[in-house]
């Protein structure tokens, strides 16, 4: 059905269609349990971005060191396959390979009707922009690995930008954030019809909206509202990941929406009827096909998902 969409889609007959992804990254946790969960729901987003929500089954792939203790990839497998059943799917098989550094991903397939299916290109002119999760996962992490390396020089510089105490809370944020499901947005895109959508990881929220635009030049994409997790933009300025211009790294980041502005309400009343908390991020509007913030973009801090 086309390359460059958050999933392969791949037509069976005239009334179904087979949803494929894949995705492997590092560790980002020490937790192996957590890192499991974060894995699972990494990998599981990508489907639930497409509109669907019936994963027949999940592939784990895991790369490990030979000295690693048992209890580290058995852990990540248990975190995986809790989240995995959370979610209505199982592990189903994999692969295990040796490599002197840990590598953690999986591969998931859900099978759809051909006419649900949502795409990250079909945004319309003075559509809404909905974000489901605030930003900011690449710096708070950045500071997780910072303050428990008892080497590293940084680590006051961390505590003088977000006092130990606030940290520590918006830490305990954060991992709920990429242990968050987006499943129930995918669940109610079977109740109110939205144009696209895609989730928020590697590219940042700039770089996800772009491919929104890639095949439609006569919009732009305007950011007027950037929600963020609390602290995370001075980390980000402090280790110059991009934040403040849309552009840090997310993991298991929220879905990104396209709607009418008939739909809005409405879907904001489902997701928070799912305890889901959007925000408005911006505009579809008549353009060439750019992604751009507002001069007067505001930035707003989150303590929750």
């Amino acid at each position: 059905m086309g390359i460059g969409d958050d999933a392969a889609v791949i037509k069976i007959n005239d009334e179904l269609v087979a949803i494929k992804s894949i995705d492997v990254f590092t560790p980002i946790i020490d937790d192996p349990i957590l890192q499991g969960k974060i894995t699972a729901c990494n990998v599981t987003n990508d489907i639930y971005a497409m509109g669907a929500t019936n994963i027949i089954g999940v592939l784990v792939f895991l790369a490990i060191d030979p000295e690693m203790p048992l209890e580290v990839s058995s852990g990540i497998l248990k975190g995986f396959q809790e989240f995995s059943i959370n979610n209505g799917t199982t592990i189903i098989g994999g692969q295990t390979i040796q490599n002197p550094w840990p590598l953690i991903g999986g591969e998931a397939t859900a099978i759809w009707p051909i006419d649900k299916v949502i795409y990250s290109s079909n945004v319309k002119i003075d559509d809404y922009l909905v974000l489901t999760k605030p930003l900011g996962i690449q710096p708070i992490m950045a500071a997780y690995r910072i303050v428990r390396d008892e080497e590293n020089e940084f680590a006051d510089n961390i505590y003088e930008l977000l006092p130990k105490k606030d940290y520590e809370k918006i830490e305990e944020v954060v991992i709920k954030s990429m242990t968050t499901s987006n499943r129930p947005v995918a669940e109610v895109f079977q109740e109110v019809e939205v144009n696209a959508a895609t989730d928020i990881t590697g590219f940042g929220l700039c770089g996800h909206a772009e491919t929104m635009v890639v095949k439609n030049k006569n919009v732009d994409i305007e950011i007027q509202n950037m929600p963020i997790f609390k602290g995370a933009l001075e980390i980000s300025d402090f280790c110059s990941y991009g934040l403040e211009v849309g552009r840090a790294s997310e993991t298991a980041g929220g879905m990104l929406i396209s709607v009418s502005p008939d739909n809005l309400d409405l879907l904001l009343h489902e997701l928070k009827n799912r305890r889901v908390h959007p925000h408005i991020v911006g505009r579809v509007k008549h353009g060439s096909g750019k992604v751009y913030l507002a001069k007067d973009v505001k930035f707003t801090e989150c303590e929750v998902v």
